[in-house]
């Protein structure tokens, strides 16, 4: 009853307080008027717990409905498993929950509010078990906890984790009573309530308390104003209305005021308690003689138990002497203590001189260590078995014993460990002899097995001991039709199947090294080439490779004749195929540069004739000569182009363009086509950044190349010039480029020929429209080279959609653009660089003429010659302010002159520019490579030829 009154009291104080606290701040927010879901542990008496008919009961069931009486908010109380209580808040299934701890683990979960009851927690332990103080001497023990109890975590702060864990305290101390736990931790209040309730107060004993837990209500992280609302509806409660609760569910406190009146009373009754301690004095006096006659009683059973011990001891003693194991007690440390045998012969030394001594100081070292590992297992796990030591005894032959050891602790506490030794010296050799006989058989049994495999092999093999050929298989026969007397040692081998005498040496040197590679590695022979002569004369090639065996070694031969004749056939398939490649690309060079010649001369003659006072119809004829110029010269670009993206060697450009340098200048070009049919032009740049980084050239072929055939194709209406932004990809963009017309439109089975080199869809000979075919298919393959793609969307009648993308990166734009240049790169000529000396070295009298023509204007001064030999000579004896080389030339072409210049001091920084009707790529890489400072192809376009001279004239040297 006083242990009651006391947990009363000490409950209900910090409760009392908080209400008085909260009556004394006056007045209070109105609550919202909506429910409370509040949920709880069931099984933690007297707050909240389920009595025997499994009604849920206590103190806060009480309080919770005066709450709800003082606030009006109704309230559903939840009691339920505490792990259970607090997933219900976790996943919103209960607004508050009551009666938990506060610890750093639940902080960002919950809001909790102040403290409202403080409660030990108690580590408990079975009766039978002793020494558990403080949290360091519970470490190797398994813990029973409760689900959710923040006993895991003040556990855990301690590094205490063997923790088993039970769904309520119930649950937990049923555990406890069938003993699969000893040690658990439980708060008091209700471990005290359930001791008593299943008469187990006597099988437990409190061991230390872990720590002062305090009582909080919580609601999830963040949401304090559930908690607001709480706590105020809990200051309406008034302190009277909650100690009547107080009283119900922990007894009336204790008053000592009500007491004091019976202060006096308590003196008269001192006075009478002195005569009852005399009458007590003569019940103890009985007493003692009662326990003087136990105390007689139990030292007559210790005699007798004395007696029983010393006759178990002659038991074991008389047990060991006949057995044959011996047995060693050992402290920890790996010093003998005891030692019981029944054949000194089988010890290392006799026992008296064992005792006290460490295992190192009597024993090899390795079987010590093996002794003494054998102890501390089986210190440490209580047993240890089937370790094996081989010791040397007086008898000068090794024995073999087998140990198995066990731990016991000694009257005082001390921890020792029992190793029984048994000889097994006759077993182990009797294994081992079993084990020899087995191997025996196997080995006999896994010849038989070899053999057959060595017959039955798909590879020629043979088997050689020492110099002799012991064995060879059927497809060693059948390959090289040697049988085993043509070959009986490596000596007739060596002579049969490597006649040439030089061969064979190199084949002799050769598998001498391989040998000795072997023999001094993991035995593995190299497999090698070797062209071996069979009995027929015939020669194969073979990979001769195998394994070393003992003095001996199995060769393993695999034909790979066939192999080496597929490559020979491979190799001058390959020779003809780079013969017809280089002859392919030296025609197309000879074509392209016989065809640029002349049409260099016929270009420059046209534009020649422009500068002076012609009739129109002159004019329209240089027009038409010009155009068809161009148009031949665009052929032969193409071909150029479709033959080096085949060969993949066509190399583009990275460099940062304006968008408008593409879509502006293919309209440029198209625009007075297009006005001339009456077509309406239009340009649509979408969201495309302005700014990119890619081959401006190549872009701006493929779109002229689809717009070029929509003006063609296309009589009426319009003609669309389109961009659209596909993707961003990190820093890169997928561009879509498009040209939409109003054309004739491709029927559907027409559309899969439009990308196939030299294909049209209208290939006869009364078409309307002219074309080699090849536009289409370089546009598709230089977008595919540009991480894109090509397509068309067409109906006939209606028009089409050309269009093709690529892969871009997002250039800056630049810091600022130039200023427009307002005179022509010419005038620009003739006003800076008038009457500086240029070498013109050209072999064709025409295109001698054609370039002075043009050059006319600039006021150079041009001086010719006829071929590098003759430049060279000119070079030798005069300044040039700058040189223009031809590449084909006779007696000595412009490479070998530009090498030959360079070497002269006074040219060695002369800019030399080629200006050459060899347009390759690969030809502009040869002229850098030989020392020329830049590349103008033929036919020479004036001003690319003028703006070349004016960069490098303009460069100081």
């Amino acid at each position: 009853m006083i242990m009651r009154l006391a947990l009363g009291l000490m409950i209900m104080l910090p409760a009392s307080l908080a209400v008085a606290n909260a009556e004394g701040t006056g007045a209070h927010r109105p609550m919202a008027p909506r429910s409370l879901h509040v949920v709880g542990d069931d099984n933690y008496p007297p707050y909240l717990f389920r009595n025997d008919d499994g009604e849920v009961e206590g103190y806060l069931v009480d309080l919770w409905r005066l709450w709800e009486r003082k606030t009006g908010v109704p309230v559903t109380l939840t009691a339920t498993n505490w792990a259970e209580a607090q997933r219900m808040i976790a996943d919103g299934r209960a607004d508050l929950i009551d009666m938990i701890y506060r610890t750093p683990q639940r902080e960002p979960l919950y809001e909790f509010s102040a403290p409202y009851a403080d409660l030990p927690v108690v580590i408990y332990t079975h009766t039978t078990i002793g020494g558990i103080s403080g949290v360091s001497t519970l470490k190797g023990f398994q813990i029973g906890v409760q689900s959710g109890d923040a006993c895991i975590h003040q556990l855990a702060n301690h590094g205490i984790t063997t923790i088993v864990e039970y769904p309520n305290y119930t649950a937990l101390l049923a555990a406890a009573g069938r003993h699969e736990i000893k040690l658990f931790c439980l708060d008091e209040y209700p471990a005290n309530f359930y001791f008593y309730k299943t008469h187990t107060q006597g099988d437990f004993r409190k061991a230390f308390e872990l720590y002062q837990g305090q009582f909080r209500r919580a609601t999830r992280k963040g949401d304090t104003a559930t908690l607001t609302r709480v706590e105020e509806g809990m200051r309406l409660i008034l302190p009277e209305e909650d100690a009547a609760l107080r009283k119900k569910w922990f007894g009336t406190p204790l008053d000592i005021g009500v007491y004091g009146r019976y202060i006096g009373w308590g003196l008269l009754v001192a006075a009478g308690a002195a005569l009852l301690l005399a009458a007590l004095s003569m019940a103890l006096r009985r007493q003692v003689a009662h326990k003087t006659q136990t105390l007689n009683a139990a030292l007559a059973e210790l005699r007798e138990a004395h007696a029983a011990t010393s006759e178990a001891e002659q038991s074991l003693a008389a047990t060991l002497q006949a057995i044959p194991d011996m047995l060693f007690e050992f402290d920890t440390g790996g010093h003998y203590v005891n030692v019981f045998a029944s054949r000194d012969d089988l010890l290392v030394a006799s026992p008296a001189k064992l005792i006290g001594k460490h295992l190192t100081e009597v024993m090899p070292g390795q079987a010590a260590q093996t002794v003494i590992d054998a102890i501390n297992a089986a210190a440490t796990r209580g047993h240890d078995y089937g370790r094996m030591v081989r010791l040397s005894l007086g008898d000068g032959a090794e024995h073999w014993f087998e140990l198995s050891a066990t731990r016991k602790q000694t009257g005082g506490g001390e921890t020792r460990v029992l190793v029984l030794s048994r000889d097994i010296t006759e077993r182990r050799e009797a294994e081992q002899a079993i084990l020899a006989a087995k191997e025996a058989a196997l080995v006999a049994d896994s010849n038989r097995h070899f053999r057959a495999l060595f017959e039955a092999a798909p590879v020629a093999l043979a088997y050689c001991q020492g110099e002799r050929i012991e064995s060879i298989n059927q497809r060693f026969i059948e390959l090289f039709g040697y049988r085993p007397a043509d070959i009986p040692t490596l000596a007739e081998w060596w002579l049969q199947a490597y006649p040439d005498p030089d061969y064979r040496q190199q084949v002799l040197q050769t598998w001498d090294a391989a040998i000795a590679r072997a023999a001094a590695g993991d035995g593995r022979l190299e497999g090698l080439e070797y062209c071996v002569t069979c009995k027929g004369a015939e020669k194969r090639n073979m990979i001769i490779g195998g394994q070393l065996l003992g003095d001996g070694f199995i060769a393993t031969f695999t034909d790979i004749t066939l192999i080496r004749e597929t490559e020979a056939t491979l190799k001058l398939a390959k020779e003809a195929a780079d013969a017809a490649n280089m002859a392919k690309s030296s025609f197309l060079a000879n074509m392209s540069h016989e065809i640029r010649t002349p049409m260099n001369a016929i270009l420059g003659y046209t534009r020649s004739l422009r500068r002076g006072s012609l009739p129109p119809e002159q004019v329209d004829r240089l027009d038409k000569i010009e155009d068809a110029g161009h148009h031949l010269l665009a052929v032969i670009n193409d071909i150029l182009d479709i033959s080096k993206i085949e060969a993949g060697k066509l190399v583009l450009e990275h460099t940062g363009f304006h968008l408008g340098s593409i879509i502006d200048y293919v309209r440029s070009l198209i625009a007075e086509a297009a006005e001339a049919k009456g077509l309406e032009l239009s340009v649509d740049y979408d969201e495309v950044p302005l700014y990119l980084i890619g081959d401006p050239t190549r872009l701006r072929q493929g779109l002229l190349n689809f717009a070029s055939n929509a003006v063609k194709f296309t009589s009426t209406g319009r003609v669309a010039l389109r961009t659209r932004l596909e993707a961003w990809e990190g820093e890169h963009v997928r561009v879509r480029f498009e040209v939409e017309d109003t054309g004739i439109g491709i029927e559907p089975g027409q559309v899969q020929d439009l990308f196939q080199a030299f294909r049209q869809v209208d290939a006869s000979t009364t078409r309307k429209y002219g074309g080699t075919g090849l536009g289409l298919a370089i546009t598709q393959r230089l977008a595919r080279l540009m991480g894109g793609d090509a397509g068309v969307d067409s109906t006939p009648g209606a028009g089409s959609r050309f269009w093709f993308t690529a892969r871009l990166e997002v250039g800056i734009a630049p810091a600022e653009d130039k200023p427009a240049e307002t005179s022509s790169t010419e005038a620009q000529i003739h006003s800076l660089h008038a009457g500086k000396r240029i070498l013109l070295v050209e072999d064709d009298p025409v295109n001698q003429e054609v370039a002075i023509e043009l050059l006319s204007e600039t006021g150079l001064e041009i001086e010719l010659a006829g071929n590098g030999r003759i430049a060279l000579d000119k070079a030798s004896n005069s300044a040039y302010a700058l040189i223009l080389m031809d590449m084909q030339m006779p007696e000595m072409g412009g490479l070998e002159a530009t090498r030959l210049i360079r070497e002269l001091p006074a040219h060695r920084l002369t800019p030399i520019i080629a200006m050459t009707a060899n347009a390759f790529d690969e030809d502009k890489e040869r002229c850098l490579a030989a020392g020329m400072n830049d590349f103008v192809a033929k036919p020479v376009e004036p001003e690319r030829l003028f703006t070349t001279l004016a960069r490098w004239l303009g460069r100081p040297r």
